[in-house]
């Protein structure tokens, strides 16, 4: 049954993430039209100050989805009221602190900090103090949220995510037609979006989870308190790194460059953000199965699916980042008409980190799942933080914007390599397992698509047939690469298995 309700919800996931990527990805268009380049950029600048004050979101997310999974593990329905309690009353208190602290910090780098005209600088504020309200609702909503991760209904996750996608790409076509400041009006939409369908999850969550009741007397459990902070302050100091690697990138690109760099690096990050959702839907899919797995006892369960959720969620990003490298500058042409200038390399840098990323994703699930965080996160969250000083001595030197990007996939490579001599020391796995089932099948995947769009890449002039016959040749190559040369017997024994049930299914539902 596991094995379905991860084939479930990775189907569900990748489903709602194709169509949320091509939904964004064109709206995008629209956006950037609708703003100009100028406030688009200026828009990514007062986000990234949001994302800093709420970059415990993820890690807290972590922390809750970990301990609820691991109590679900071991069948203790209790147990799992009782953590959910707890998360709750932290996710109460953190988000009045966090924006007492972040208010004045954001309202101060916007008035004297970033580069932004001075006739825009009132309308940022607002734009700023919007993106407040909907990350306090993003922190409260968290404990909900972490329960449908716990307890594998990532289906209806993808259904939300799906509506939301529509509801912003309607709403991005809008903005090209109303008058007045786009730029506020784009945020307030945004942000009313988003609370709507935070809150409707969290108003799901109370009616189909019974372990959502509130009992206050378990608010402040100590232990639970301090076991649930204890994770996610090592977690802290991996995403902290993320985050100064991701946002320093905006604020050094903004201080050397200006707005309309940082709506080159927006785009990329746009494009990034895509593909993260589609390598997430498979990885989304294995992390609270491994997590009840190692919480069951139930180890070589646990690294096997670690192995998986690395090999199968690095094909799942070759299957679209191969042809979309590939044909780049002709696509943001078609998707932007005037893309701001280096977009395109910024993407495919952006691209070759997440792929490096998701070569050692398992492992980082399966390390989570243990809760051995403290020398693992401070390796990984040092090597993420190097990235600032390494872009900016690029900077120094006079190297171009795109050094902020190869400095990212400098340090992504230490980390891959990092996460991996972790797992050998915690988990005692060597290193080979991951040279043989991850590193090898994917490279075999990756060579042979690259190898086989160069034909028409190198024959046709930039055109939509050429696009076309990029796009056909790389994923064809990836799936039958995959099928033929990754797959063991019993993987592709299996997916007939379930594909034949599918169908049945769809026949039976069709003749009543």
């Amino acid at each position: 049954m596991s094995s379905h309700r991860i084939i479930l919800n990775t189907s569900a996931n990748y489903i709602r993430s194709v169509i949320a990527a091509g939904l964004g990805l064109f709206s995008a268009r629209w956006v950037l039209a609708g703003l100009g380049a100028s406030d688009y950029g200026i828009f990514v600048v007062v986000g990234s100050i949001i994302i800093f004050i709420t970059f415990l979101n993820g890690v807290m997310s972590v922390s809750a989805a970990r301990h609820f999974a691991f109590a679900i593990g071991r069948g203790d329905s209790e147990d799992v009221t009782r953590w959910f309690n707890t998360s709750l009353s932290i996710h109460l208190f953190l988000p009045l602190l966090l924006i007492i602290i972040g208010w004045p910090i954001g309202e101060h780098c916007i008035s004297h900090v970033f580069t932004i005209p001075l006739r825009r600088i009132p309308v940022c504020h607002w734009v700023f103090r919007l993106s407040l309200i909907v990350a306090f609702f993003s922190m409260v909503s968290i404990p909900y949220l972490a329960m449908f991760n716990a307890k594998q209904h990532l289906a209806e996750t993808a259904v939300w995510g799906m509506l939301q996608s529509v509801m912003l790409f309607v709403f991005a076509f809008i903005l090209t037609k109303v008058s007045g400041d786009r730029l506020l009006f784009y945020a307030g939409y945004s942000a009313t979006i988003s609370i709507v369908i935070q809150v409707t999850q969290v108003v799901r969550a109370r009616c189909i989870f019974h372990e959502c009741r509130i009992i206050y007397r378990h608010w402040f459990d100590r232990n639970r308190f301090r076991e649930i902070l204890s994770f996610a302050c090592w977690s802290l100091f991996g995403s902290f790194g993320t985050i100064i690697r991701d946002q320093s990138s905006v604020f050094l690109l903004n201080l050397h460059f200006g707005p309309m760099v940082n709506a080159a690096y927006g785009i990329a990050n746009n494009v990034s953000a895509q593909a993260s959702q589609l390598g997430i839907a498979m990885i989304g899919a294995f992390a609270p199965e491994i997590t009840a797995s190692e919480g069951r006892g139930d180890r070589p369960r646990m690294l096997a699916l670690a192995h998986r959720a690395s090999k199968f969620g690095t094909i799942l990003v070759l299957l679209f980042a191969i042809p979309l490298m590939a044909e780049l500058d002709y696509i943001l042409k078609l998707w932007l008409i005037t893309p701001p200038p280096q977009t395109a390399e910024f993407c495919q840098l952006i691209l070759v980190t997440f792929i490096l990323d998701r070569l050692s994703a398992g492992y980082m699930m399966a390390v989570n799942a243990t809760g051995k965080m403290a020398g693992y996160q401070i390796t990984l969250g040092t090597c993420l933080a190097l990235t600032l000083p390494l872009a900016w001595l690029f900077l120094r030197l006079g190297a171009p914007p795109l050094s902020v990007s190869i400095a990212a996939v400098v340090t992504m490579t230490a980390v891959s390599v990092g996460r991996v001599f972790w797992v050998q020391r915690l988990l005692n796995v060597p290193v080979r397992c991951w040279l043989q089932d991850v590193v090898g099948p994917t490279s075999i995947v990756a060579f042979t698509a690259v190898v086989m769009v160069l034909a028409p890449r190198l024959l046709l002039p930039p055109s939509f047939v050429r696009l076309s016959l990029v796009t056909a040749t790389g994923i064809g190559a990836v799936l039958l690469t995959t099928w033929f040369l990754v797959l063991v017997a019993n993987e592709r024994i299996y997916i007939r298995q379930i594909g034949l049930q599918v169908w049945d299914r769809c026949r039976g539902g069709a003749s009543c």
